[in-house]
């Protein structure tokens, strides 16, 4: 598998920045291409910023079920993600969140990367 465009490996840790107008379900898509490439690189982390994603309302909570699935599925249980994202994109109750952690994801969301890194930090 070749490295995404707008993906860097910085010791075990990739970082993820994506700039592109797209729907909800190719960022999805392209967030879980990402987790597949770090986890292939036996990498530990993801921070995924998605700020850079545009054109696309508040996902639905079965749009975020749909996002959930798809990425238990490409984080498998060993990589920690971190996804940052804009408020408006954030669900209050974090369901998404909890649907991906429930099906064995180690992660979070989070609204900058400072929170985010300091999370995954915490976890080494």
């Amino acid at each position: 598998m070749t490295s995404p465009e707008f993906f860097e490996a910085i010791g075990s840790r990739g970082f993820y920045r994506p700039v592109a107008v797209v729907t909800f379900e190719q960022a999805i898509e392209m967030v879980a291409q990402a987790m597949k490439y770090a986890r292939d690189r036996g990498l530990a982390d993801l921070l995924a910023n998605t700020n850079g994603l545009t054109g696309f309302p508040q996902p639905s909570t079965f749009a975020r079920y749909s996002l959930a699935v798809k990425w238990a599925e490409a984080a498998g249980g060993a990589l920690r993600v971190a996804l940052v994202t804009r408020p408006e994109i954030i669900d209050p109750q974090k369901i998404g969140v909890l649907m991906a952690q429930n099906r064995g994801v180690n992660g979070d969301v989070f609204t900058n990367e400072t929170d985010a890194l300091a999370w995954l930090d915490v976890r080494i």
